[in-house]
């Protein structure tokens, strides 16, 4: 399986100051991940986990009060491992938007609210491709445009002027001017209707198989996953706690925050009250020590509260960092797990 981006020992931290006291956000903590060549990859979890924080540092965004303490990002261009994080500005900029392009969360930041789209769209091509003159750059925008469903005139009017669904179609006709190689998109769908939900999504889709290249989507909305997404990694403070095939992973999950995670989803046809997950997310000043996710865990013992479990293979191409999933006592299956809560939930209790 081939890939186009590796994550070695990563950690990506913000570093605040308030009242002359310095504050460390530990947001992404110690994540290796090797990303496959023509997939949709998703990376889920919960608000505040460290997924948009993870994209920006595969787009080698790093700017304070963000700061990367240690680990690699490896690009994989012509057969060749680049470590982005060792570049020059200079030489990331050639390679962001040709190789690698970002679709932020919420269309307009990437507009300037007082330019018409064509002065965006020229002013980034103009910026990226040499020796084109005006008009051949207009035709390149106008047929991006189409291929996204959107008319030429467009080009013409104010982001303002333009629904959510369609500020988020020109985002992403913007992002895949260049054919990149890999498009980083961070929560696509937000505020966006149900219609224009699955218009956005499905104009991915296409984007995907026209380009055969890789998109790594972020979304805490496990739906928009299992509709989109070939493979995926589960984040929960800043970790990655689950890593494998998006079927597999619904089919079954093999970390019990990933069980939460699906378990929310409705059902058609479904009149039982949905449960929660036990307890809040740890803070990331200062996460709890052991696995992060052990005082929410009805499964955790000793050994969960003093070590960070590794991410392993647990069945062949799907991971898990968990302690008790590794043991084999780890039980998800209908009864088996009510039966297992409910022996183990005093103890879970008196934990907090």
């Amino acid at each position: 399986m081939s890939r186009v981006l590796r994550l070695e020992n990563l950690k990506a931290f913000y570093v605040l100051e308030a009242w002359g006291e310095k504050k460390v956000i530990q947001a992404v903590n110690n994540v290796t991940l090797e990303i496959p060549s023509n997939e949709v990859y998703g990376i889920a979890g919960e608000s505040g986990c460290g997924k948009s924080t993870l994209l920006r540092t595969l787009f080698a965004d790093i700017e304070p009060p963000l700061y990367v303490f240690s680990g690699r990002i490896h690009y994989r261009v012509d057969d060749h491992d680049i470590d982005v994080l060792s570049l020059k500005s200079a030489e990331k900029r050639k390679l962001r938007w040709t190789y690698i392009s970002y679709i932020p969360q919420g269309s307009m930041s990437v507009f300037n609210p007082v330019k018409r789209i064509k002065s965006t769209f020229l002013d980034f091509l103009e910026d990226h491709v040499r020796g084109k003159v005006r008009e051949n750059l207009l035709s390149l925008s106008v047929e991006h445009l189409r291929r996204v469903g959107l008319p030429p005139n467009v080009l013409d009017v104010y982001p303002h002027q333009l629904s959510g669904g369609m500020r988020q179609r020109v985002a992403i006709a913007l992002a895949t001017l260049l054919r990149p190689t890999v498009i980083l998109a961070d929560e696509p769908t937000t505020a966006l209707d149900v219609v224009a939900q699955r218009a956005v999504l499905e104009l991915l889709r296409e984007v995907h198989h026209e380009l055969g290249n890789t998109i790594v989507l972020v979304t805490h909305d496990m739906g928009i996953h299992a509709q989109i997404t070939t493979r995926m990694a589960i984040m929960y403070a800043g970790r990655v706690v689950e890593e494998g095939p998006t079927k597999a992973i619904f089919a079954s999950p093999l970390h019990p925050y990933t069980q939460y995670l699906i378990q929310a989803l409705p059902h058609i046809g479904e009149k039982k009250p949905k449960e929660g997950i036990p307890g809040s997310p740890p803070s990331l000043l200062s996460p709890p020590l052991g696995c992060p996710f052990h005082p929410r865990c009805v499964f955790a013992f000793s050994l969960c509260r003093e070590k960070v479990p590794s991410l392993e293979e647990f069945v062949p191409q799907h991971k898990v960092a968990c302690f008790s999933r590794q043991r084999g006592e780890c039980v998800f299956e209908g009864e088996k797990m009510r039966r297992y809560e409910s022996k183990n939930m005093d103890d879970y209790r008196e934990r907090g």
